[in-house]
């Protein structure tokens, strides 16, 4: 009862009239709203919304500078001067809102007023003498940082030619987060480069975590071409087509294209930063006319169509990140500290000899290690940065090819670098499974020095691979894949490696080996039952075709005649149908004997290196095979039952369409599979192609010698 008492005593926070120009400024119709606030211009500087923005604040969400200088002018002479610094409940003032704006003239209003209006004498000397571009927020943010953090570039070179004396203060918020930093971080790489242009000594300010800008952009891969997702094969080949030049950054200020409405053209002959678009590219002024007329043929594509648009804008900001990346590679220099202490340390041999007590150290040390449970082993994230490496270690472990190439290109010596816990390039791309880094320095002069690093913890390359610390699940079809994946980076480190690193103990007194089983193990697990279940589940349905082929056999379409012929013996259509029904049942007797021989394997961890995946593909093979062939079965005993061969032309089409159609939908859902199956192959044609080359020339050369020792 008390309760419902003090509602009704409550009173509402906004009169008639505010509530009206709410409502004005909600339907963005302006002209209501000035003509509401026209009738008392004493409310101008109240509170007008529950974030203590006053009306004047509202009025920069129209976009109109008309409308601006009108509601200012309306308010007398002592009071400008406290609506152009009135900041709302987060201290935003008027400034700070207006880099919303699209329009400088906005901006351009402010600062006229600011010239025109003098400041009460009863304010502190300090405030009077402060410009309106200097002021900060709540969060000790400037217009100029806010902008910037925002991504308004148009409003931040405009405010910037405003700023009176040295800009490059207001390019550090007071707790050392530098413009810079808040560019970068809202992935705003246009913004960033304009401000490096502006200032190179931003490049080397660290913030709070003593992160360098580098650093940042290093450990954002998706912002790059080589860690950005998969787009398909159609968006894949027009980002390739789309033109490769005009991506540069021009910092010359242009004429500011708009249309009558006021708004900014998106597609410009003329890629300018002072317009603060996001536009595709800068057409290229000189060169060639046919990458001229390729660039107005896809400007005019990316018009009509949006998701050619969405493409062009992804491959512009991939083309800007690396523009960055570039630009602060030139001023990073953190690789020349570098640790070289223990470069070639002794190597620990475990002490124990037999197998029976290793395992038993293994399970003593799972007390004392922390082992992944369950699904543990699949972090949902993963920082190569925890411990503040270098850029260039930092990006090797992201995978961003761009900035290690960058910085192995332009210092060639900073692929020796070592960080203080003994870490190098190659440790970092194998520990987070960078295979595209590891490749890359695969092919440099010095990866061979790199593999005998062994870290401070006194682990290998192989122990750094058998740990499933930075493990992130790969995007394959099932949990034995990725076991396999697992592997499959064991062996390939483990080929490189010199061979008495294999026996090497870390400072757990484990070796490599070890390590697998014990990080592992919940893996293994998981892939032994997940493995068998698919097989048993398989092997019922290749089993169930089996069973239907083989009856179909022996039901034959259209019958027979009294001296037991079939009646279509003839018939193109009947052979069709024999082969078909034959081809399927072998082909699913063939899926049922690799899915038993998968059931009836041991399951050891190796086993799912080679083994279990190729027999579960092969076996998803045939099974896929002897579905088409059943499906193409079906369809000509159709055609035999309902005797259309004559007609065949469409009967057959339409037949075999709706045939086909459970067909395409197993696939579709198994697809990762059956690209699995693609891998296999793949490598076995590159096996019989290496080989048969080889097999040729002892074939020929032993021919030669047999020549020459009979002429002898």
């Amino acid at each position: 009862m008390a309760t419902e008492e003090g509602r009704e005593g409550e009173v509402s926070k906004f009169d008639e009239k505010t509530v009206r120009a709410q409502r004005a400024a909600r339907s963005e119709n302006w002209k209501l709203f000035k003509k509401i606030l026209e009738e008392d211009n004493k409310c101008l500087l109240e509170n007008f919304d529950l974030f203590g923005n006053t009306a004047i604040h509202i009025a920069t969400r129209s976009n109109n500078p008309r409308l601006l200088w009108e509601l200012l002018e309306m308010l007398p002479q002592e009071d400008k001067w406290h609506a152009l610094r009135k900041g709302n409940c987060v201290n935003n003032t008027l400034l700070h809102e207006i880099i919303f704006c699209t329009r400088v003239e906005m901006a351009e209003v402010v600062f006229k007023f600011e010239k025109q209006v003098k400041a009460p004498p009863n304010e502190p000397e300090e405030k009077k003498q402060l410009p309106l571009v200097e002021l900060t927020n709540d969060s000790g943010e400037t217009p100029l940082f806010r902008a910037a953090k925002l991504g308004k570039l148009k409003m931040l070179k405009y405010m910037a030619k405003h700023a009176v004396g040295d800009i490059r203060r207001l390019f550090v918020r007071r707790d050392k987060y530098s413009i810079l930093h808040a560019s970068i971080l809202g992935q705003f790489f246009d913004v960033a480069i304009w401000l490096l242009n502006m200032d190179e000594k931003l490049a080397q300010l660290k913030d709070r975590n003593g992160m360098t800008c580098l650093q940042l952009l290093s450990n954002m891969p998706l912002a790059f071409r080589s860690h950005a997702p998969s787009m398909g094969t159609v968006k894949n080949l027009i980002y390739c087509l789309l033109p490769e030049e005009g991506y540069e950054i021009d910092d010359q200020d242009g004429d500011e294209d708009e249309d009558e409405d006021g708004s900014n053209v998106v597609f410009r002959k003329r890629f300018d930063l002072e317009s603060g678009q996001q536009d595709m590219g800068k057409e290229p002024s000189s060169g060639p006319a046919l990458s001229r007329i390729n660039y107005a043929i896809w400007r005019t594509l990316a018009k009509e169509f949006n998701g050619i648009g969405r493409i062009w804008q992804r491959k512009r900001q991939h083309k800007l990140a690396e523009h960055l990346a570039e630009l602060l590679v030139q001023k990073d220099f953190s690789w020349q500290i570098s640790f070289h202490e223990n470069f070639q340390p002794l190597i620990v041999l475990p002490v124990l000899s037999s197998k029976s007590d290793r395992i038993k150290q293994i399970q003593e040390m799972k007390s004392s290690i922390d082992i992944p449970r369950s699904k543990s082993y699949r972090p949902k994230t993963h920082n190569p940065n925890s411990k503040n490496y270098t850029p260039l270690l930092m990006a090797a472990g992201s995978g961003i090819m761009e900035i290690v190439e960058k910085i192995i290109d332009k210092y060639p010596e900073a692929i020796c670098h070592v960080s203080q816990d003994e870490h190098n390039v190659l440790h970092m791309a194998v520990k987070h499974r960078q295979l595209k880094i590891f490749n890359m320095l695969k092919k440099k002069s010095a990866f061979k020095s790199l593999i005998f690093r062994i870290t401070e913890e006194g682990r290998t390359l192989l122990h750094q691979i058998s740990r499933m610390e930075f493990y992130v699940e790969q995007h394959l079809p099932g949990v034995a894949f990725q076991l396999q994946d697992e592997l499959r980076w064991y062996e390939r480190v483990r080929n490189i490696i010199p061979a008495h690193y294999i026996m090497h103990c870390d400072k757990d007194g484990l070796t490599a080996e070890d390590v697998l089983e014990m990080e592992h193990q919940e893996m293994h697990k998981e892939a032994k039952g997940w493995i068998k279940e698919t097989a048993q589940s398989c092997s019922t349905v290749a089993v169930l075709v089996a069973t239907v082929v083989f009856a179909a056999a022996y039901t034959i379409p259209g019958g027979t005649e009294k001296n037991g012929t079939p009646v279509f013996l003839g018939s193109y259509v009947f052979l069709f149908f024999t082969v078909t029904d034959v081809i399927a049942l072998v082909s699913s007797l063939a899926s049922v004997v690799m899915f038993l021989s998968i059931l009836t394997s041991p399951f050891e961890l190796w086993d799912f290196h080679k083994s279990l995946p190729r027999k579960l593909s092969m076996g998803f093979a045939f099974l896929f095979f002897s579905l088409v062939c059943t499906m193409q079965a079906f369809s000509a005993t159709i055609l035999l039952t309902i005797r259309l061969e004559n007609h065949r032309n469409w009967a057959f089409t339409l037949s075999c369409g709706a045939a086909f159609f459970p067909v395409v939908i197993f696939w579709r859902m198994q697809f990762p599979l059956y690209k699995m199956v693609q891998r296999i192959a793949k490598r076995l044609f590159k096996t019989v192609k290496q080989a048969v080359p080889t097999t040729f020339i002892k074939y020929y050369s032993r021919k030669s010698a047999h020549k020459k020792e009979f002429s002898n």
